[in-house]
């Protein structure tokens, strides 16, 4: 079995990835691929490393990339243009002023470049797979897939952020979700789905220096206008705890906001990994969308490090994690300074929680053991 995972990346993450490795576009495709795998930003290479792991020929491509793209373009004998060498590396930020409509072709492939178009469709031609895993439907969709590759293979979106193009869902052969609530919504629409959780790769902590924890505190993640409950339970511990954050969108954040002065920087891949390895406490706050529901990969990165996982009540945690012992869980912004209140005041009882929530999510919550449900499902389906 051979399985194409197409995914993108932030573009302030590729800007510092390459300003930090000067000269990393002008490498070999491999060793750019080898350098950003070795941030672990994202999902990294989790997916295809587990697939691998299970037995399947597996590969990534990095869509926005413009670096790596055109490398791989290079190597491979894809003409591309002048101007695309010469433009900036981003592109998702064009492409509603590049979008050119034209006859039999779906807006989203109207709206690449040309160069990048010629580059992902070659690429696709070039693996020849039997599953086509799309991680970014939001980018590309079903029906531009669909015109390249036909019934060729099977293609399976995947998908656990808000989405706005239903219209979309039946082109796929199967969505796999770790969102019970979208499962809910699909099947409800007749459309083929798998319950697929996230994890962690425990061979992470290979690649983190082994530290004491000196940081109390601490939280990791996105803050924008989809995050509004975030934002207020980190205004409120703020200013009754000392926290520490790192993540995207302080720029939409309150000059006021007393996270402003909590406020570390960015935090990619293993830069995270790292302060979670240090952390004693890491909180967690499901974005709206997740509903009644648990379902981030914060869950399994925090507890992965050994850090001791502050998170919001959720129905189905129970069934991920034993709460209490491995987890401690909140409703409330008062509930949430409470534990962790409780948890610095108890230095021992912390660091046991963390110790067994790492326990359990390197036993049970892996991505070997997603990717396995996730071959097995294809392997039925092509069948």
């Amino acid at each position: 079995m051979r399985v194409l995972i197409l995914n993108t990346d932030y573009e302030a993450f590729l800007d510092d990835l390459y300003a930090e490795n000067p000269g990393l576009a002008d490498q070999s495709y491999d060793q750019q691929m080898a350098v950003r795998n070795r941030s672990l930003f994202g999902a990294a290479d989790f997916y295809s490393g587990g697939l691998k792991a299970n037995g399947a020929e597996a590969a990534d491509i990095h869509l926005n990339n413009r670096a790596i793209q055109l490398r791989w373009a290079a190597e491979h004998g894809v003409s591309v243009s002048d101007a695309a060498r010469a433009a900036p590396r981003g592109f998702t930020g064009k492409l509603k002023q590049m979008f050119r409509q034209r006859p039999r072709i779906s807006p989203q492939l109207a709206a690449m470049p040309d160069w990048a178009r010629n580059v992902m469709v070659a690429q696709i031609e070039d693996f020849r797979p039997d599953v086509i895993l799309n991680q970014v439907m939001h980018f590309i969709s079903a029906q531009s897939l669909r015109q390249l590759v036909g019934q060729r293979c099977l293609l399976v979106g995947q998908i656990a952020a808000p989405w706005h193009e239903p219209d979309d869902d039946r082109g796929y052969d199967l969505i796999a979700t770790s969102l019970p609530n979208f499962v809910q919504q699909f099947e409800r629409r007749g459309i083929r789905t798998l319950y697929n959780q996230l994890g962690f790769a425990p061979r992470v902590l290979e690649s983190l220096p082994g530290v004491e924890r000196d940081v109390g505190v601490t939280f990791v993640g996105t803050l924008s206008t989809h995050h509004a409950d975030r934002i207020n339970l980190l205004e409120y511990l703020a200013e009754r705890t000392t926290l520490n954050v790192w993540g995207m969108g302080i720029e939409q954040v309150s000059e006021q906001s007393p996270i402003r002065r909590c406020y570390r920087g960015h935090a990619w891949g293993k830069e995270m990994f790292s302060i979670f390895r240090r952390s004693h406490i890491v909180i967690n706050q499901h974005i709206g969308i997740a509903g009644s529901f648990a379902n981030n990969m914060r869950l399994y990165e925090a507890t992965g490090c050994g850090a001791t996982l502050v998170t919001d009540r959720k129905i189905n945690l129970p069934q991920l994690f034993d709460v209490g012992s491995e987890v401690v869980d909140y409703s409330t912004p008062e509930e949430c300074l409470a534990r962790i209140e409780a948890l610095l005041n108890d230095p021992a009882l912390c660091a046991e929680i963390g110790r067994k929530g790492q326990a359990r999510t390197c036993r049970e919550h892996t991505y070997v053991q997603r990717t396995a449900e996730l071959k097995a499902r294809f392997a039925e389906s092509l069948n």
